[in-house]
């Protein structure tokens, strides 16, 4: 772990840094060089000193240059020398709301991600939208004190690195784009729609996904069901299992029409297509939907089961898969979520039951949907869309084929630990989102 220092206010000197002998040879910083100072997004020309009389976990900076680049005094800071510039921080921000009043009433929540403070360091911000002031490069929030582990609100200067966990309409994506670059993760939300094309575009990837097609007129229910017997219809942004709905085509029935709503089952029949649609134009209210092949998912005791897997990227930029926590329906129900009444269970022990397999049958089974997962994670980045962690959920028919069934990039939740009992993964999943922001921050994984 590399060395934290504490920032003690110079009173005398102007535009000064001044830092112990032993940390100028660790990071290899020479008085005689021309420095600038970089905290966040900001930058500030600076004389270096050199001194032995701080102790090797201090630096003394200048109060003028504190109160320029709004530096918080109780962090625990790291040092990195970029080119011409000294680097503090990490300075990492926490996008988690679009008002204010949804940011104060939920800060608190925000100190899951800082259990391992001491790992991560540096200043950590949340804030909303509607506390970004565009013009200033300034920021109204709630800064975390390490100290008091309190968050202290303030008007602070735009961080280095944004962890994002809301929507962003264009407009607001430019602008992050224009400050922040590759160094705002999740930043584009994608839908069932472009993750079908995208993926589909994939010759070895394809071959996992359901049939899916956007939806554009009656014709194509249709042609749809004359393909598959059973089809879901889905919005093209959701989650929770909200607006799934399940059509099956019938001789005896006509067309019947099944979904969850509040926990409670519905099921309707129509005599055509046409009264079909209009029952969706009435849900959907203009928003685009999908029609997806309906899957036969393995089962038990008549609950459909699914696999969420958890895909999140360390300090060192690379994916890693966390946990694979299998989905149960409720009985009869056509959504495996949990929130809809639905419960999990590991997926490995959910794998052995449900097939009879040995532990190194299981093994092997996982394995593989690690390397489908990973590879469709690529994929997706491959398309321009820059994520830090995922949600994916995977199905396995009764012929035990599996498919990719969702990805969820908008901050997939990591309580799926908790619904599997184990909260220490819960916190290194946590742990590791900040940990993957403080790279962008400028702060990589460094090798001893």
């Amino acid at each position: 772990m590399n060395p934290k220092y504490k920032i003690i206010p110079d009173l005398q000197a102007q535009d000064c840094l001044t830092i112990h002998p032993n940390t100028a040879k660790q990071k290899n910083i020479s008085a005689s060089k021309k420095w600038f100072l970089r905290f966040g997004i900001q930058a500030l020309e600076i004389k270096l000193k050199i001194s032995s009389k701080l102790n090797e976990n201090e630096m003394k900076l200048s109060i003028g240059m504190i109160e320029s680049l709004r530096i918080p005094l109780s962090g625990r800071y790291e040092i990195r020398r970029e080119g011409n510039e000294i680097l503090i921080g990490p300075y990492i921000g926490i996008l988690t709301a679009s008002k204010k009043s949804i940011l104060d009433d939920s800060v608190q929540y925000l100190s899951n991600y800082l259990y391992d403070y001491d790992r991560i360091g540096g200043a950590i911000v949340a804030f909303s939208l509607e506390g970004m002031d565009p013009l200033k490069y300034t920021i109204e929030g709630y800064m975390f004190n390490p100290d008091t582990k309190e968050w202290e609100p303030g008007v602070y200067s735009y961080p280095a690195a944004v962890f994002k966990t809301i929507y962003l309409n264009k407009s607001w994506r430019n602008h992050f784009q224009t400050f922040f670059g590759n160094r705002l993760f999740n930043s584009y939300v994608f839908n069932k729609w472009e993750m079908y094309k995208w993926l589909s575009q994939a010759s070895h990837l394809k071959q996992y996904l359901p049939e899916t097609i956007l939806y554009k007129k009656p014709q194509d229910l249709e042609d749809f069901l004359n393909l598959h017997q059973q089809i879901y219809v889905k919005p093209l942004h959701g989650s929770m299992g909200e607006r799934i709905f399940k059509v099956s085509k019938s001789e005896e029935h006509g067309l019947k029409l099944q979904y969850h709503q509040d926990g409670i089952p519905y099921e309707m029949t129509f005599s055509n297509l046409f009264s079909l649609a209009d029952f969706f134009k009435s849900q959907f209210k203009g928003k685009k939907y999908i029609l997806q092949q309906a899957l036969d998912l393995i089962s038990f005791e008549g609950k459909k089961i699914d696999f969420r897997i958890v895909m999140v990227k360390d300090q060192a930029g690379v994916w890693n898969d966390m946990c694979m926590v299998a989905k149960y329906g409720q009985q009869g129900s056509i959504v495996t979520n949990i929130l809809a009444g639905g419960t999990a269970e590991v997926g490995e022990i959910t794998l052995q039951k449900i097939f009879g397999l040995s532990t190194e049958e299981v093994f092997k089974w996982r394995k593989e949907i690690s390397r489908i997962v990973h590879e469709a994670a690529q994929r997706i980045e491959q398309c321009g869309v820059h994520c830090g962690n995922l949600g994916v959920d995977i199905g396995i028919d009764t012929k035990r084929r599996m498919w990719i069934i969702e990805m969820n990039n908008l901050n997939p939740s990591p309580l799926f630990a908790l619904d599997i009992n184990d909260r220490p993964l819960f916190y290194r999943i946590k742990l590791m989102n900040m940990l993957y922001a403080k790279r962008l921050a400028g702060f990589p994984e460094e090798l001893s």
